[in-house]
């Protein structure tokens, strides 16, 4: 496929439908349940921080996703099949020869993983309630299996 211009290459990435639907979905649990956590402390930041998730994950990060020439997908997935690979994908599928979004993608991993967690665990500390127990167990799943993604697998 050739786009732009440019010249073809051999690597090649492909994404499965079900893949990419799967891991968008588990990506909007995820910023669903940080939302959540944070609606049990204060409406107006958990708000504020859904549009915030949203906006950086489905807007910025899908953007810098799609910047790389468009030959090195198999199939155009408007950069969801990037995002489901960065977040749950097997090490191979996270591509990054081009790391000029990298410290973007840590930046919101940090905004959808430790940070919620951190700040549910300071609340529920400070008043404990049984809901904000069940959501950060939730988001200490999302955020181990996502992290555990990374890791190099022995072939």
């Amino acid at each position: 496929m050739w786009c732009h211009g440019a010249t073809q290459i051999s690597e090649t990435i492909g994404f499965t439908k079900k893949f990419t639907i799967a891991g968008n979905i588990a990506l909007a649990v995820w910023i669903i349940l940080d939302s959540l956590g944070i609606l049990l402390i204060s409406i107006a930041w958990g708000a504020a921080f859904l549009i915030i998730l949203l906006f950086g994950v489905y807007g910025v990060l899908k953007f810098l996703g799609c910047l790389r020439p468009c030959y090195n997908c198999k199939k155009c997935t408007f950069g969801m099949g990037r995002l489901a690979a960065l977040y749950f994908g097997k090490r191979s599928l996270k591509d990054y020869k081009y790391t000029y979004h990298l410290p973007v993608a840590i930046f919101y991993y940090a905004l959808l993983g430790p940070l919620p967690a951190v700040i549910l665990l300071t609340s529920t500390v400070q008043a404990f309630a049984a809901a904000k127990i069940a959501v950060l167990l939730c988001l200490t799943v999302f955020s181990a299996f996502s992290a555990l993604t990374w890791r190099n697998q022995k072939s």
